[in-house]
């Protein structure tokens, strides 16, 4: 079979572990094996070693003694199932020392990361509408905490890194909100997210921005009251320089409002 003719093996990672072969749902229901297989999605076309997954699946120094012989009956598991759907027995494929994926593989997180991708090269180009348009479509690929409900090192690390880019879309959708004109949209994203994360002085900023910008002058300026009793309460710190001067800004109900560009969580 070549190819082309294999059929595209799906991951959703952006909520509970989800797997397709094409449009058939793959029951990988353990954990372990679907950390397993996420590792190889993740790093499609390499090898992952078994050295990797021991590390990824437990700790090295959490492994248990078997561990090398847990790993194969992951992958016979794995293997298995993909074959039910694929018929090929050769889908997940041994080397010396690891293992790869020989299907081509996609996930909704590669997806999630061409939308931010697409969204900067739209807001270079000056194309709010189509800025806005990739965050949202990025966002809305999310089903809930990332690789919700999987253990080990790997899953912990990967789930990170995907709630900053989750994070990064949210804060596009913000921006371009503003520069859309949807202030009410903007504001209630940013204050979740402020929620969450009170002491961010870009989400700070951001607020402070949309209230301005939507003729809220003295709400934008008690935002920086709060901030700033916050920071020196809780942190025993003074809002930065480049807060300070968006504060001033709106104070003097600056026309020429430069956003806060600088500030940094």
């Amino acid at each position: 079979m070549s190819s082309t003719e294999m059929t595209l093996l799906r991951l959703s990672i952006l909520g509970p572990v989800q797997v397709w072969s094409g449009e058939d749902p793959v029951a990988i229901q353990q954990q372990k094996p679907q950390t397993l297989l996420a590792m190889l999605a993740r790093n499609a076309g390499r090898v992952v070693s078994i050295d990797e997954l021991i590390d990824g699946l437990w700790g090295v120094d959490d492994s248990p003694d078997a561990a090398v012989a847990a790993i194969r009956n992951f992958v016979w598991s794995v293997r298995r199932q993909l074959a039910v759907h694929d018929g090929r027995p050769d889908a997940l494929v041994s080397v010396r020392g690891g293992y790869r994926l020989a299907l081509p593989v996609d996930t909704d997180a590669d997806a999630a990361e061409r939308h931010r991708h697409a969204a900067e090269m739209a807001r270079a180009a000056g194309d709010l509408a189509g800025a806005d348009r990739e965050a949202l479509a990025g966002l809305a690929l999310w089903r809930g905490d990332p690789l919700s409900g999987v253990p080990g090192p790997w899953a912990a690390v990967e789930r990170a890194r995907l709630r900053r880019l989750r994070r990064g879309l949210q804060e596009s959708a913000v921006e371009s909100g503003l520069a859309t004109g949807e202030f009410d949209r903007a504001i209630a994203e940013v204050e979740a997210l402020r929620i969450i994360d009170p002491h961010c002085e870009r989400l700070t900023a951001l607020m402070m921005t949309a209230l301005h910008d939507s003729g809220r002058r003295t709400e934008a300026l008690a935002v920086y009251l709060d901030a700033r009793q916050r920071l020196v309460t809780d942190l025993g710190l003074e809002p930065s320089a480049a807060l300070a001067t968006l504060h001033q800004r709106i104070l003097t109900d600056d026309i020429a409002l430069h956003r806060c560009a600088t500030c940094a969580c």
